[in-house]
């Protein structure tokens, strides 16, 4: 037992060469050409996106229009203002009617959940129902609107599989799908869904449907390697239904290691967080990880760089939060089945520009002045910024700052990039209730706060979808308010509930709560607060030598190593 734990302290830092950290990645981020549109809508502007929605139809650019109809029907579901006055301006749009069915069929979903068929009460379903009847005609407006768009028909396959339509209608709408864009590969998840066996197939059929899709793509596209995505639904088809129990149909070991060597193939031939790729690696590491396979789970997150997708990891939990985690526990499998004396295995695949070691876009309110927080962070381990703020120390993480090739274990086990964690770390006494405010993944932001060892609070703005129920709002608003010492919880829960910019309601939320507002720069570039006046440098100290400091009461733990002449 001891040995296990001591292989994995020691490796486990190696085991993430080449890994993006934890604060870079983001879950199905838009395509570049999309984020000026969808940031317009966010205004109430829909004129961006409108152009946009044109040039993809025009250019028969189907892959991008599904990806930018669906994130603006997400955004519609919480704000649909913008869009009702695209349609009264242009009721015959067929741009405006493809977001419009799209946000009917997904309001539809948000009423229903993605729960289990057993744990939806006959309320739910009977609304869920009740919208999917009214969506109905929506979606035969888009479809008719222009016969050549593909696109449309996913909200149709998704309507199928809500109305559990009969299979020929399923059949017909596949049919139309595929005469569009056969290649298509939106339209054969939506297939792969209805013929799972979760639904209305069976894992048979759903994996005999990826094989012949897979077989009949082009070379190079991801439909190749359609059955990885088959094969996750299977293995959760199989852990729901165990054999015996209508759950057989799973491929064996051997099929199993087919389809992974398919789509480890298809990954290799393509960059480094390639677009195109995204989904199949996200399901080949899925895979990879349950067959315990960790050094090439690890490469393959290593191809995948900041680009995780919601699917498969929302079958865990939180798809951001189940990414990570089910990174670190592949790194840490490895790093413990590696000999004391071993070596990890280099990386084997190209190494995405993100990979390289970058400072979190992240920023710690501490309440106490930095020769305090100095003093508590000496047994912790990480190397930090700190600037005076009034009764605030602003803290950052200083990675420029740490000796070249000397991270540490403790900051590697502890993850002490993340300046949550250093605050869980350090800052456990009474009255040192820390917030921490961070960028995370894109456009995201997250506001958290850490009382007595754990983080109590954290809420993220992250556009549409992301809007918290009002309970959670008025709980972490309080929580929030308790911590900065003033601020209207209101106001706040309000300010926690907008699907507005993210970035725009950090800085109203911190405003809010009377607290300094973040340095110049915050978002933009790591390490903001190196020109900031006053500024020191605390490094990490071995832990021999943090407890000495500790227990100097007469050296001063904290002199101004970088005072940049102010």
């Amino acid at each position: 037992m001891f040995g296990k734990v001591a292989r994995m302290v020691g490796h486990l830092e190696a085991t993430g060469v080449g890994l993006v950290p934890d604060h870079a990645v983001v879950v199905d981020a838009p395509d570049a050409r999309a984020v000026e549109a969808l940031a317009g809508v966010r205004r109430g502007a829909y004129e961006q996106a409108r152009k946009l929605l044109a040039v993809t139809r025009e250019e028969a650019d189907w892959v991008l229009r599904d990806e930018l109809v669906g994130a603006l029907a997400r955004h519609a579901v919480d704000d649909a203002a913008w869009l009702e006055a695209w349609l009264a301006e242009a009721p015959e749009d067929p741009d405006a009617l493809v977001v419009e069915a799209f946000r009917r069929v997904k309001e539809a979903w948000e009423v229903r959940t993605a729960a289990a068929a057993k744990d939806v009460g006959q309320e739910r379903f009977r609304a869920f129902h009740a919208l999917l009847d009214d969506a109905l005609p929506v979606i035969e407006a888009a479809v008719t609107a222009d016969p050549a768009d593909p696109v449309p028909w996913s909200a149709a396959l998704t309507h199928c599989l809500g109305a559990a339509a009969p299979r020929d209608v399923f059949d017909g709408c596949l049919r139309r799908a595929l005469a569009c864009a056969p290649h298509h590969p939106p339209t054969h998840l939506d297939a792969l869904q209805y013929v799972s066996a979760k639904w209305y197939g069976s894992n048979e059929e759903m994996l005999g449907y990826a094989a012949r899709v897979a077989a009949e793509a082009p070379e190079d596209s991801p439909l190749r390697a359609l059955e990885i995505v088959a094969l996750t639904e299977a293995g959760l088809a199989a852990q729901r239904r165990p054999r015996g129990k209508g759950g057989s149909g799973a491929p064996d070991d051997a099929r199993t290691d087919e389809i992974i060597a398919t789509a480890q193939a298809y990954s290799v031939s393509r960059p480094p967080e390639d677009r195109a790729a995204r989904l199949v690696r996200n399901h080949l590491v899925w895979a990879l990880n349950r067959r315990e396979r960790w050094a090439e789970s690890l490469d393959v997150y290593r191809s995948i760089g900041r680009y995780a997708s919601a699917y498969p990891w929302a079958y865990a939990e939180e798809p951001l939060e189940a990414f990570v985690r089910f990174r670190d526990h592949a790194r840490s499998r490895l790093a413990a089945s590696i000999p004391r004396n071993g070596t990890v295995p280099a990386p084997a695949v190209p190494l995405p520009e993100a990979a390289r070691e970058r400072a979190a876009h992240e920023i710690a309110y501490v309440p106490a002045p930095p020769q305090r927080a100095s003093q508590e962070l000496l047994l912790c381990g990480a190397t930090v910024r700190l600037a005076p703020a009034g009764r605030w120390t602003l803290m950052e993480s200083a990675p420029s700052q740490a000796p070249p090739g000397k991270r540490g274990r403790r900051a590697t086990v502890l993850r002490l990039g993340d300046l949550a964690n250093v605050a869980e770390t350090a800052f456990d006494a009474p009255g040192l209730t820390t917030l921490v405010a961070r960028c995370e993944g894109g456009d995201a932001r997250v506001l958290a706060v850490v009382s007595k060892g754990r983080t109590t609070a954290r809420h993220r703005w992250a556009g549409p979808g992301s809007t918290p129920a009002q309970e959670a709002a008025r709980r972490d608003a309080e929580l929030l308010v308790e911590a900065a010492g003033g601020g209207d919880a209101h106001e706040v829960a309000r300010l926690l509930r907008d699907p507005g910019d993210p970035a725009e309601l950090l800085v109203r939320t911190l405003h809010t709560l009377g607290l300094p507002p973040l340095p110049p720069g915050f978002g933009e570039r790591p390490e903001v607060l190196a020109d900031a006046r006053g500024a020191t440098v605390h490094r990490a100290r071995s832990l021999w030598q943090g407890m000495k400091d500790f227990m100097n009461e007469d050296n001063d733990p904290n002199p101004p190593l970088e005072l940049n002449g102010r």
